[in-house]
């Protein structure tokens, strides 16, 4: 079977997916993709693991890791593809990352305990069964509990930003986030744009247009929440600003059930010019 697809944005459960990495790649697999990133949230534990799994079947791997950055509305995350996890002033700062979710987390927890709201810290890590925790696994737990209807529920009620136990988190600025995937080796690409909510197509071009001059390498033309007229705009603007294209399902699994890997279909020959430059 051809593989003509691709998927450069998946998580596991080093993260807040619930595939563990060896069983993303073989869904991957099965899904004959071309294909396949792993890129957690602040981490990079489940890179080697999904790269071992991967060398012995006809599927290309790409490290890669999703790292939050500051911005004043909505939500900025860049994504690090091709990068070397083992690169010292890249684990030095996901090491920043983790211990600021440390502090966060238990203020998470504090503000739905005062709510009246049952959830622990132990429970979260059982949940978790790795060392980072996030929102998605207090969402899950909340809805688990018959706190929420569902995640999505969760968020709006109680987690999500401006919700009565929300706690903000440390993020870097995007110029240091896109200097420490550079300093792995990696490209720097712009996750999911339609997250910034922006007000129109001329403010996200002046955001993107910024993040060009901090060094930003590429734009996630193709991702589940981006309509059609976004991503055709997306794929304009990588043209216009010589931006390298990407695209992925954002895949976690149970959590988020409505995103399935590999879809949007993101064709191979979309991407081939990032992979080029990574040497996937």
């Amino acid at each position: 079977m051809m593989r003509n697809f691709v998927d450069l944005h998946a998580h596991t459960t080093a993260s807040d997916g619930d595939c563990p990495p060896a069983e993303l790649v073989s869904l991957a697999e099965r899904k004959h993709l071309a294909v396949l990133a792993v890129t957690d949230h602040d981490i990079t534990d489940g890179v080697a693991e999904a790269a071992e799994v991967a060398a012995a079947l006809p599927l290309r791997f790409v490290a890669g890791v999703e790292i939050s950055a500051e911005f004043p509305a909505g939500t900025m995350h860049i994504l690090g593809l091709g990068i070397d996890p083992a690169s010292g002033d890249l684990q030095e700062t996901l090491s920043a990352l983790m211990e600021a979710r440390n502090r966060r987390n238990p203020k998470m927890v504090a503000k739905l305990a005062a709510m009246g709201v049952d959830i622990s810290m132990n429970e979260l890590r059982a949940l978790a069964g790795g060392q980072l925790v996030s929102r998605l696994h207090m969402a899950t737990l909340l809805h688990k509990k018959g706190h929420a209807a569902n995640v999505s529920d969760a968020f709006s009620r109680y987690i999500g930003a401006g919700a009565p136990a929300y706690v903000d988190k440390e993020r870097l600025t995007p110029a240091v986030a896109i200097e420490r995937i550079h300093a792995a080796g990696g490209v720097a690409i712009l996750a999911h744009p339609t997250q910034l909510k922006y007000n129109n197509n001329a403010h996200l071009e002046t955001i993107v247009r910024s993040l060009v001059a901090r060094g930003l390498d590429g734009i996630e033309v193709y991702h589940p929440d981006h309509t059609l007229d976004q991503t055709r705009h997306y794929l304009d603007l990588a043209r216009m600003l010589s931006l390298l294209v990407a695209g992925g399902s954002d895949f976690h699994g149970a959590a988020k059930p409505h995103v399935r890997l590999g879809r949007p279909p993101v064709p191979l020959a979309a991407v081939e010019q990032l992979l080029a430059r990574i040497g996937a």
